[in-house]
């Protein structure tokens, strides 16, 4: 078996809980934001949060990524 065949394995929410410990991990983040990294990517790529989950974990997400959604970017209110 794979790595990726044991994490599919897994509820979705556990899935969504280790990815987030990774955000928090990588980029010093706190639980709420490293979950509303893993939303905004979700949100972006119109993927199911938890198949983004299982891509962070499988590593085949770069730092980029992370870094894109969580700054909210050169997007202003003016």
């Amino acid at each position: 078996m794979t790595d990726s065949a044991n994490f599919s394995q897994l509820w979705p929410g556990e899935l969504i809980e280790q990815a987030k410990d990774i955000i928090m991990d990588r980029f010093d983040l706190d639980a709420a934001q490293a979950l509303g990294v893993l939303r905004t990517m979700s949100l972006n790529t119109r993927i199911q949060m938890c198949a983004v989950a299982e891509a962070i974990i499988n590593q085949k997400v770069p730092d980029e990524v992370f870094k894109a959604a969580a700054d909210p970017g050169d997007e202003t209110a003016d």
